[in-house]
């Protein structure tokens, strides 16, 4: 459920406000906060805007904390009239998952995995 949910999340103690979405894979993050930070891109990749369009954004890796939970997570450099956004791969990293009912995050029962015999 894209934008369910406004959450704050930590950065390197940097306090971030992100709409939670889950048709995003990548957190997006200001592109300011992230060099503030010290985290460095590791790539440019594009992306599929919801309108159609395609941009090309610098990627880099940081840690992340949400809801009492801190785990590493891809992020995009965010550049203005860019959404700051919490995306589906900080949630899943993180073991989270969107209450709709609740408009909220909350802890998944467990994590998904290849079942064996």
């Amino acid at each position: 459920m894209p934008g369910s949910s406004c959450i704050r999340s930590i950065w390197r103690n940097e306090a971030c406000d992100l709409l939670v979405d889950t048709g995003s894979t990548l957190s997006w993050v200001r592109e300011d906060v992230a060099a503030r930070i010290g985290i460095q891109a590791t790539e440019v990749r594009t992306f599929r805007l919801a309108d159609g369009r395609e941009v090309d954004r610098p990627v880099g890796e940081a840690i992340l904390e949400c809801e009492g939970l801190r785990g590493a997570t891809r992020i995009v450099f965010a550049r203005p009239g860019d959404g700051s956004l919490l995306g589906l791969h900080a949630l899943e990293g993180l073991g989270l998952e969107v209450d709709p009912g609740a408009r909220a995050l909350r802890r998944t029962d467990a994590f998904l995995t290849f079942a064996t015999s």
